[in-house]
């Protein structure tokens, strides 16, 4: 019950505020705008406003709503020591390239384009010879093997994990956009309303501005924890308006608690146990770790949820299918 609940329709006592104000918290995005900076407008493909919602007529089924949580976590493991390479390492003992550019090991240097100069000592000037078609001053030593960037992964609020990837470069919209249809390409059904995100409102923009046909934009809401929104930008207007962990003028009745719960934040922790073995591993051995440790922390999560009477009782589901029985009809 701690990352589902049954659909609101109105938020009592929650309606009085702006859009880009937050339930029970006094503080905005940022502070106060400044007159003189230029605030950075919605995206032209996005209505100025959120509709508020119409509740369904009574008796009807009501629906439900569930809340997950997305990080990126610094747990990584070696790959080749080319920048655009994925690969692995030939070898994870002494190696820093993978099979296919081993041949880069004798000299030690790999094209980088748009590198400026080359790396050098302090003193030593050094005229590197050509790599292929870059010039030797845009040559970048690799001397050794670079990593990922991280683990992202996603989970309920209550805790369970949900799926898992890894970025390469950086934790950019397109890796991060790829890995959520990926992890709900074959059951788009079950895709939350409401995803937690520190740089939701980074997700939000590309989406809408690269593919505004996103099965993402129609099934689920992107927003920014409270604790991150209030660091956010004052004048990004597409941040304070969609992305708003509990919108005080109650254009969101399921947003009116702010805290996730902090279950959903202890899989960073529990992770970091096992990350000095976990950066020594094969992307193999690694993967298959990282897979096993979902799953075990995922059982965890669901003893300690039947421990506590946490579960999603059949009085749940009636109130959320519309089958709930008045016992004063009878």
């Amino acid at each position: 019950m701690d990352c589902t609940h049954v659909k609101c329709y109105s938020a009592p006592g929650v309606n009085e505020g702006g859009a880009t104000d937050v339930v029970g918290s006094e503080a905005g995005p940022a502070g106060p705008i400044d007159p003189t900076v230029v605030e950075n407008p919605l995206p032209p493909n996005l209505p100025e406003s959120v509709p508020m919602q119409e509740a369904p007529p009574p008796g009807a089924p009501l629906g439900y709503e569930r809340l997950s949580v997305m990080d990126g976590k610094t747990v990584t493991h070696k790959k080749c020591a080319l920048n655009d390479c994925k690969g692995p390492l030939h070898n994870y003992k002494n190696e820093r390239f993978c099979e296919e550019h081993l041949p880069l090991r004798l000299a030690g240097t790999a094209a980088a384009p748009g590198a400026a100069h080359p790396v050098r000592g302090p003193s030593l000037q050094v005229q590197l010879q050509a790599l292929g078609d870059t010039p030797g001053d845009q040559v970048v030593h690799t001397f050794k093997a670079k990593t990922i960037y991280c683990l992202q992964t996603i989970q309920w609020a209550c805790g369970v994990p949900i799926g898992w990837g890894k970025c390469y470069k950086s934790e950019s919209a397109p890796q991060v956009i790829g890995f959520l249809n990926k992890v709900w390409e074959d059951h788009p059904d079950k895709c939350p309303g409401f995803i937690v995100y520190d740089k939701a409102c980074e997700l939000l923009r590309h989406i809408v501005t690269q593919n505004i046909n996103d099965s993402q934009i129609a099934s689920t809401k992107f927003i920014v924890d409270a604790w991150h929104y209030i660091g956010h930008r004052a004048t990004d207007i597409l941040c304070r308006t969609r992305c708003n962990p509990a919108p005080s003028n109650g254009s969101q009745p399921d947003l009116v608690i702010t805290q996730v719960d902090e279950n959903a934040e202890q899989l960073n922790s529990w992770i970091s146990g096992y990350e000095s073995q976990l950066r020594q591993m094969t992307d193999v051995n690694y993967d298959f770790y990282i897979h096993v440790l979902m799953m075990i922390y995922g059982e965890m999560v669901e003893k300690r949820v039947v421990l506590k009477n946490r579960e999603l009782t059949d009085e749940f589901w009636d109130e959320v299918n519309g089958t709930t029985l008045d016992l004063n009809l009878q």
